[in-house]
């Protein structure tokens, strides 16, 4: 029973490998690049600014494609599930923003000394859902965080190493231009900022 179980583990893995593969050509086939995909995970310390005042420590997930059209440059387009917001805690009562969005950054990719490479590039902020939450004690308190703008356009800038095995690091920090809440109901400058370190496999 073992021995069938591991063929046919070893068949799913070969099946999986050659279909990969065959993606991997086509789409080179078709662009004319270097083209490598993956799943991306990373953790955030994020914050907002003229929000509250501590960083909120959480994580993102997704995956990446990366068209390489020339030794030294390529183009990088993520798909990212990311927890954002800020806390703060006054007077024994915890306060958290907690904003998850679907982030699509569009990244220049510099290699600027071997696999050592620099990103930058714009992105764009999809507002799933978000909430306030209070807690003071055993009572905790969650509420809608009303006037939120659903759409948000921000900048990113980061470096990243490439190991020719497939693992890719990336640290990047994520800068927001425009409000995450409407600035007549919260004030201008409420915008997000979001440090994030990540890890990804190149297929």
């Amino acid at each position: 029973m073992k021995k069938v179980l591991l063929v046919l583990m070893a068949m799913v893995v070969l099946g999986t490998v050659q279909a990969q593969s065959d993606f991997k050509g086509k789409v080179e086939s078709a662009t004319g690049t270097k083209f490598y995909f993956g799943p991306k995970f990373g953790f955030n310390v994020a914050s907002i600014s003229n929000g509250l005042e501590k960083s909120k420590f959480s994580f993102a997930a997704g995956g990446f494609a990366e068209f390489k059209f020339d030794p030294k440059a390529s183009f990088l387009v993520e798909l990212l599930y990311s927890r954002q917001g800020d806390g703060d805690k006054v007077n024994g009562t915890k306060y958290k923003w907690r904003m998850n969005y679907l982030n699509i950054p569009l990244m220049g990719k510099y290699y600027f000394y071997k696999n050592f490479s620099a990103h930058f590039g714009p992105q764009i902020g999809i507002l799933l859902n978000s909430k306030t939450k209070s807690k003071n004690g055993g009572t905790e308190v969650k509420t809608d965080i009303d006037h939120t703008n659903t759409f948000e356009l921000g900048l990113n800038f980061g470096v990243g190493y490439d190991f020719d095995w497939g693992l890719a690091v990336t640290a990047r920090y994520g800068l927001g231009l425009t409000n995450v809440i409407d600035k007549d109901h919260y004030g201008d400058g409420c915008k997000n900022r979001v440090f994030q370190l990540a890890v990804g496999w190149r297929f």
